[in-house]
């Protein structure tokens, strides 16, 4: 690597991940573990995004509501998050598989409306990979587009009458059952899909302590809840003061808030989210709910019980949001970093309803009498708006 380029946040946060610790039991070295992460880094940057994992910026958005930092990520690898935990799964096989250690051999295969096929995709391709993606019938053809020039095999699931719950994990079940390695970011499915995404919550740990400021309170897109899991990981293993976590959820469909509201009405404010067998709380979402925040319509949260721990020991509320709220919120990061990237400040593309929907529902907060969050508050846009990619 040369001099001036610029160090993968997989590199810079090896230390705290899962990964590194595995990798050195299995006998490499801390310079293996480097030279396959600038290898896979390169690997990727030759793909269709054209350059590897970097540090998304932390920025403050000056909004009519007040002053609130956002941590950008929609110039990310495959436009968002997501490919971060599939990098982390791709880089513990890897590494596995330099120690001679035992593999999942299997063909890859993923369930996702979006964001996570295409970063799924888009690691599968760096190195090779066959993907199957189970996606819904009226998946994004922006997605769809996206992965047909990935070379990913899409496969539709059709929900059945009267059927509860994703049709795209039920397809992705069987496909598992068949053979197929869960390359996803449900960690129900591959707890270990939490630690490459931990990377997230590092950097904004570093860059909040660069900054010289100190998170209050911080609002989360919930889908599957992987992302918030992952965050709030990284900034407890950066050592730093926590945020109150708020998950922010459409009110046209909320899982997450209906699985804490039985708890809360069943056991009190007194439970223990990580001790007590709370898995009959989660149910769910009745129908086909639609949402301009389509990516975070999941019919479960399936990593809910970590969002919750996370949320109950900061003191954080979920946070649900009206449609119009997303709406503004996209326009509003929208302007944001359009402004910021014609002051030649450090910015990225705009986002969609999905990727602004932390900022949404910091939105929602603020203009509720009820709520008392007078701090300083981050949330995090990721997803970039793929209809202005065409």
């Amino acid at each position: 690597m040369s001099p001036t380029a610029e160090i993968s946040p997989f590199e810079t946060h090896r230390h705290h991940l899962d990964l590194y610790a595995e990798a050195l039991g299995l006998g490499l070295s801390d310079g293996d573990v480097v030279a396959v992460i600038r290898e896979l880094d390169a690997a990727v940057a030759a793909g269709p995004t054209g350059h590897g994992f970097r540090v998304g910026p932390l920025v403050p958005l000056d909004l009519d509501d007040g002053p609130v930092w956002a941590k950008v990520e929609t110039a990310g690898v495959g436009g968002s998050h997501k490919a971060r935990h599939l990098f982390g799964l791709l880089l513990r096989q890897v590494l596995r598989e330099r120690a001679g250690a035992a593999l999942d051999d299997g063909p890859w295969a993923i369930a996702s409306c979006g964001n996570a096929a295409v970063g799924a995709a888009t690691v599968a391709a760096a190195v090779g990979r066959d993907l199957a993606v189970y996606v819904p019938v009226d998946a994004d053809p922006a997605v769809l587009e996206r992965l047909d020039v990935l070379g990913a095999h899409v496969t539709f699931s059709h929900r059945h009458d009267g059927e509860a719950g994703d049709p795209c994990l039920r397809d992705l079940g069987l496909a598992l059952d068949d053979g197929a390695v869960a390359f996803t970011v449900q960690g129900t499915l591959r707890p270990d899909t939490i630690d490459g995404c931990r990377t997230f919550g590092l950097e904004l740990a570093d860059q909040l302590h660069a900054a010289d400021v100190r998170a209050d309170d911080l609002y989360v897109q919930i889908g599957g809840g992987a992302l918030a899991t992952a965050v709030m990981d990284g900034l407890t293993r950066a050592g730093i003061e926590l945020p109150r976590l708020h998950p922010v959820q459409p009110r046209a469909a909320h899982p997450y808030a209906a699985a804490v509201e039985r708890v809360l009405d069943r056991v009190g404010t007194g439970v223990d989210p990580t001790a007590d067998d709370l898995d009959w709380a989660m149910e769910p979402w009745p129908g086909t709910p639609a949402s301009v925040a389509s990516g975070i319509l999941d019919d479960i949260t399936y990593d809910w019980r970590t969002v919750f721990a996370h949320q109950h020991t900061t003191g954080g509320h979920a946070v649900l949001v009206d449609e119009a709220v997303f709406v503004e919120a996209t326009d509003a990061a929208r302007s944001e970093l359009a402004r910021l990237g014609d002051e030649g400040s450090p910015s990225g593309p705009a986002p969609d309803a999905t990727g602004a929907a932390g900022l949404a529902g910091w939105l929602t907060d603020r203009r509720d009498p009820s709520t008392d969050t007078p701090g300083v508050s981050v949330v995090l846009l990721t997803g970039v708006d793929r209809s202005a990619e065409t």
